[in-house]
């Protein structure tokens, strides 16, 4: 199945690139009273952050140079959140930003460096550090090498003299970068999309839904919908990242890149939740999958399946070796050194097989069937059950619970009158679930997959998407 199902893109209209050409010695006018503006700033001590855009051609705004300024931004609050001072205006001379900061300026030089290649549509931000003296801190003072062009490899300010490339061509390039970060914020906005389906699908078994919260004590379905919403933009975050990396080989290197980003979305989601861990297994999952997805789009602006599985297989080659590490006790480990069960690492080691292999043919298998999407869900879950080694089950009620856990799956799944009829397959699971709600016994891995089945169910079909 994997090698016939392919991602169909979100269409979204791309923002206006047209707008006013501006005169030469407007813009020059308008860079002086920047200059000038600067420097009132440095005058009451302290760091310069200045954010402009990369806008060749005589149009310095524009629908589409709005958008991306938007989203620079949004990007920069969490930086200078602690501004003393700052102005955010475009004029003749286009989009710009300062903020007055605290701190060392080689510092912040090497944070907005980062951010700058964070993602595709960072590199049309260009983001200056100016020290208490007015000198701008350089990439060559921290020993980097120049910005390179946007389209070739060499140095941007080389290009730009020699005007080696058109007009035309940066801006199709700049609308291509625009495109990619309408891509990553898609997949953000329908992976929470799909971890509310997994969250609100009822009944469920060992798990929170709309009618029970299973096991949990400290849990209810609340929690996992505001923590959805606060874990999305991470997951954009991670797609973005992906792209960074397109035309390089997959490799570990991605996942060591993407961790710090899901260390930020597990604290934002238990900033939201009180502490409470909804999503810490998602997070890995729907990370590493946006990462997988975001460097094969930006490649060839499409991708099947088998790419992104074998994206995954490749970013997390080694995984299963930091089972070996000496560190924390984690059940994880416990359940790897005691009975060889991988959990979340071997999963994503196996580029999520145990989704391509089971859940997902059984949703897509019920769903041509009758076009019940309830009905299908319920039915992967159940897949799930019976061949997923949860290593939450196993952490909860040990071996022996985790295969009889299994064996009620697959009996359930040898009758297909009650597969067949949702109301009794509800019913079903219903009944089970308050015997496992009496031991306790939790399904936290089944659900990130369930959630994973929903959304590749979702946004993988057999027929190809449009190109982006």
């Amino acid at each position: 199945m994997p090698h016939t199902l392919h991602y169909r893109p979100i269409t979204t209209a791309l923002p206006a690139a047209e707008g006013r050409a501006v005169a030469l010695d407007a813009v020059l006018a308008a860079r002086d009273a920047r200059v000038a503006r600067q420097q009132a700033l440095l005058a009451q001590g302290g760091v310069l952050l200045s954010l402009t855009l990369v806008a060749p051609g005589a149009v310095k705004r524009s629908p589409l140079l709005d958008a991306i300024f938007a989203a620079a931004l949004d990007a920069l609050r969490p930086y200078v959140s602690d501004a003393r001072a700052w102005q955010e205006a475009v004029d003749d001379g286009g989009h710009h930003a300062l903020y007055l900061l605290d701190g060392d300026a080689r510092d912040w030089k090497k944070r907005v460096i980062a951010l700058e290649n964070r993602a595709p549509l960072a590199r049309l931000w260009d983001i200056d550090i100016i020290d208490g003296d007015g000198k701008p801190v350089s990439r060559r003072d921290l020993g980097l090498p120049p910005r390179r062009c946007l389209l070739c490899d060499d140095d941007a300010k080389t290009c730009a003299r020699e005007r080696r490339h058109s007009i035309n061509e940066l801006q199709a390039d700049i609308a291509r970068r625009y495109r990619l970060h309408q891509q990553a914020q898609a997949i953000a906005a329908t992976m929470r999309d799909a971890l509310i389906t997994e969250a609100t699908l009822t009944p469920k078994a060992g798990l929170v839904d709309a009618a029970h919260n299973g096991g949990h004590a400290d849990m209810n379905l609340a929690l996992f919908l505001k923590s959805a919403d606060v874990i999305a933009p991470y997951l954009g975050d991670c797609a973005a990242t992906g792209m960074t990396f397109a035309e390089q080989p997959a490799r570990p290197a991605i996942l060591a890149t993407i961790r710090p980003i899901g260390i930020a979305a597990e604290a934002a989601m238990r900033a939201a939740t009180g502490g409470v861990n909804t999503h810490k297994g998602a997070i890995f999952a729907f990370g590493l999958t946006a990462a997988a997805l975001g460097k094969r789009l930006a490649e060839a602006g499409r991708a099947t399946l088998a790419d992104v599985q074998a994206d995954v297989r490749a970013i997390c080659a080694g995984l299963l070796a930091e089972l070996h590490q000496p560190g924390d006790d984690s059940a994880g480990k416990r359940g790897y050194a005691r009975h060889g069960i991988g959990g979340a690492r071997g999963e994503a080691a196996s580029g999520y097989a145990t989704v391509s292999s089971h859940a997902l043919p059984a949703y897509r298998q019920a769903l041509t069937a009758d076009g019940n999407s309830r009905r299908a869900l319920l039915l992967a879950l159940v897949t799930l059950y019976a061949v997923n080694d949860d290593s939450n089950t196993l952490a909860r009620v040990g071996l022996d619970g985790l295969r009889a856990h299994q064996h009620w799956a697959r009996t359930l799944l040898a009758d297909r009158a009650i597969l067949a009829d949702e109301a009794r397959l509800s019913d079903a699971i219903a009944a089970y679930a308050r015997n496992c709600a009496a031991k306790r016994l939790s399904a936290g891995g089944s659900a990130d997959l369930l959630a994973l089945t929903a959304w590749l169910g979702q946004h993988f079909t057999p027929n190809p998407g449009t190109p982006l």
